[in-house]
C-alpha cells in the first residue's frame, strides 16, 4: 500500500500526485497491515473513573528558567506530555533542545537521542553553549526499538528526539526513515511511552517548502503541542510561536537572539521592533500590538509612489496583504486619496509579522503621511481597528498597552473613541486622544 503524506489517502499502487490533494511527489510506501484472527494485541486494562475521583500532582507543571519558552508553552512543561519542534535548517532547533539539557539535576535525568550527530559532535555543541552535566545522557542510537529499551532502562523526566525523521521501527514495515509509515508509527508509540512512563518528549522535526512539519498530518494529532522555529529578518533573530497547545494558548510568541553561546532570550523586545528616531518622520508610525499576553511596540513603515507599470501594486512585510488591501480601500473613501494608481510598500521593522487588527490605524497613518509628503512625530503611538465604514474599533487589552506605551517615555497616544473608560492607574503623563472615525486623521498633522 502507499499512502500520500500530506492527506493521508492511500493507494494500492505509486503514482506521482495525489488525486485528493493534488500534491506532487508525496507518496510513499506504507504498510497497511491488519490484525490476523487469533494474534495477540496488547491493549490497556484501564477502568472508567468519575472526573472528580481522578487525582493530578500539583508539580505536574515545571518551568524550564528559560522565561520565553515557559511563556509559549502556557508556564512551562507538562509531565507526560510531547511536543514538536519544526523549522527550517540551521535555524536553532537542536541549539534549543541542547540547551534545555541544563535541566539535567539529581532526580531529573534528561536523555538526547541524536540522529543526526554523533555523540562527540553533540558534546563540542553542548560545550560551547554552556550545557554540561553528569545527569544528561546522550546516544546516537535511531532505531526505534533500542530507544525505547534505553528510555525504560535510564526512566528519564525529559527526553529529545533529534530527529523524529530519522528514527526507524524494525518491527513497523521495510520503509525507510521519515517515511510516512516510519513517523506515524515512532511518534505514536513515543508519545505513548511518555504518558506511560510520565516524562516530557521533545520530537525536532524538519518542515517542508511550504513551512509545516513535514511527514503525515497525524502527526499534529499525536501530540500534546506544535511549536515553530522561525527567522524574522537576515540576522539573528528567531520567534518561537505555537500552533497548538494543549495545555496553554496559542498566540503566544517567544524572542530570542542567536549567539555563539546559543540563544539569548529577548524579555523586553520592543527596543528591537522601534528605530527609536526622535524627530519627526514621514510614512513611519509606531503601534502597539499584542502578542498573547505581552503587548509590545512596533515600527510600521509605509512608501506611497509612483506605479513601475501602469497600475498600482501592493507589497507588504509583516502585514498581510489582503488586510493593506482592505485599509487601502478605506482610506481612499472616507479620506478623498487615490491611491489605486499608486505603488504602496508597507514594511514593519526587523519583519516581524502579525496578524493583530489594532495595527489598522498605525498603517493607515503611515500610508496618509507617506501620500501627502506631511511628516508625523515619533512621539506618537497609533492604536485601533478599521471598520469597513471608517469607524475606528475599541480593541483588547487597552489598559495593557497604553501602560506600555507610557512606560517606554511616549508622549500621546490615540486610540478609539471611549477607550479612556477602560484605562485605571497611572499612565506616566501620556497624553490620551481619541479617534472615532477614519475622516479625523487629517487633523493628526
Amino acid at each position: 500500500m502507499y499512502q500520500c503524506s500530506s492527506c493521508g489517502k492511500k493507494y494500492r499502487k505509486m503514482q506521482g500526485k495525489c488525486d485528493i490533494c493534488e500534491e506532487w511527489n508525496c507518496i510513499d510506501e506504507f504498510n497497511d497491515s491488519v490484525t490476523k484472527p487469533g494474534s495477540k494485541v496488547l491493549e490497556k486494562d484501564t477502568k472508567p473513573a468519575s472526573l472528580s475521583s481522578i487525582e493530578v500532582e500539583d508539580n505536574i507543571r515545571y518551568t524550564s528558567n528559560i522565561s520565553e519558552i515557559d511563556r509559549v508553552l502556557g508556564g512551562g512543561f507538562i509531565l507526560g506530555s510531547s511536543i514538536v519542534i519544526g523549522g527550517e535548517p540551521g535555524i536553532g532547533k537542536s541549539t534549543l533542545a541542547l540547551q534545555l539539557g541544563r535541566l539535567a539535576k539529581d532526580n531529573f535525568k534528561f536523555m538526547y537521542f541524536s540522529g543526526e550527530e554523533s555523540q562527540k559532535q553533540v558534546k563540542l555543541r553542548a560545550k560551547r553553549i554552556g550545557t554540561n552535566s553528569d545527569h544528561m545522557i546522550l546516544s546516537e542510537d535511531s532505531t526505534l526499538e533500542v530507544i525505547i529499551r534505553q528510555i525504560r532502562h535510564e526512566k528519564p523526566s525529559f527526553v529529545v528526539i533529534d530527529s523524529i525523521h530519522t528514527i526507524k521501527s524494525i518491527e513497523a514495515s521495510s520503509s525507510i526513515a521519515g517515511s510516512v509509515n516510519q513517523v506515524t508509527n515512532c511518534s505514536n508509540q513515543l508519545a505513548e511511552l511518555s504518558r506511560e512512563l510520565n516524562f516530557t518528549i521533545i520530537l525536532v522535526g524538519h518542515i517542508t517548502k511550504e513551512g509545516i512539519i513535514a511527514g503525515p498530518k497525524v502527526l499534529e494529532h499525536l501530540v500534546d503541542t506544535i511549536l515553530y522555529f522561525e527567522k524574522v529578518d537576515t540576522g539573528n533573530l528567531r520567534i518561537l510561536r505555537t500552533s497548538k497547545n494543549r495545555f496553554g494558548a496559542t498566540d503566544e510568541i517567544g524572542i530570542f537572539n542567536m549567539t555563539d553561546k546559543g540563544l539569548e532570550e529577548i524579555t523586553d523586545p520592543t527596543s528591537l521592533f522601534i528605530s527609536g528616531k526622535e524627530e519627526a518622520s514621514i510614512g513611519s508610525v509606531i503601534s502597539s500590538t499584542h502578542e498573547g499576553t505581552r503587548p509590545m511596540l512596533v515600527e510600521i513603515q509605509s512608501l506611497v509612489s509612483k506605479p513601475t507599470i501602469s497600475f498600482g501594486k501592493r507589497y507588504s512585510t509583516g502585514i498581510e496583504n489582503n488586510r493593506l488591501n482592505l485599509l487601502v480601500a478605506i482610506l481612499e473613501k472616507y479620506c478623498d486619496i487615490k491611491l489605486s494608481d499608486k505603488d504602496i510598500f508597507i514594511s514593519l521593522t526587523k519583519g516581524i509579522k502579525v496578524k493583530d487588527t489594532s495595527n489598522d490605524l498605525a498603517t493607515a497613518v503611515a500610508i496618509y503621511s507617506s501620500f501627502k509628503d506631511l511628516p508625523i512625530s515619533n512621539a506618537n503611538v497609533f492604536i485601533g481597528e478599521l471598520g469597513l465604514s471608517g469607524e475606528v474599533k475599541k480593541i483588547d487589552n487597552i489598559e495593557k498597552r497604553i501602560k506600555e506605551v507610557g512606560r517606554l517615555g511616549f508622549k500621546t497616544c490615540i486610540v478609539p473613541k471611549n477607550s479612556k473608560n477602560d484605562i485605571k492607574g497611572s499612565t506616566n503623563g501620556l497624553d490620551i486622544k481619541e479617534i472615532e472615525h477614519i475622516r479625523e486623521i487629517k487633523n493628526l498633522f
